[in-house]
């Protein structure tokens, strides 16, 4: 997956709309990939996501489904569930909010180490010590 920095503070009000509305103009498209792109830059850029933000503001209709797969990709995701009033104004509902923990400071991303030891292994093999 792409990932695109963008530069943006994180805001509230109008200003998070607008955030995550350029969030979804920055990485175009329905497909699966797309929808993990913004889903995200979003939690990275705007602090979190909530399931009414991912379906109103980046056009992600299922974001429990895509929040499995970018868990599955490695992602640490924290879901913290909240009470937030409804768009028509009515009673609270029950809704996830998603976090993305960020990695480990002075951590290698797994596919980077899993990369070194290739390398380290290939040069083995090419001085001929295995």
């Amino acid at each position: 997956m792409t990932e695109k920095g963008t530069g943006r503070d994180r805001g509230d009000g109008a200003t998070r709309k607008g955030l995550l509305q350029q969030i979804h103009a920055d990485f175009p498209g329905n497909g699966c990939d797309a929808q993990r792109a913004r889903l995200q830059a979003a939690m990275r850029e705007a602090g979190w996501i909530t399931t009414t933000e991912a379906r109103l503001y980046l056009e992600i209709m299922n974001p429990a489904q895509r929040i499995c797969e970018l868990r599955d990709q490695g992602e640490q995701i924290d879901t913290a569930w909240t009470a937030e009033p409804s768009e028509a104004g009515r009673a609270p509902h029950r809704m996830a909010r998603y976090v993305l923990r960020p990695k480990q400071a002075g951590g290698i991303d797994p596919e980077v180490a899993g990369l070194l030891v290739l390398a380290a292994v290939a040069g083995l093999l090419l001085m001929g010590v295995a």
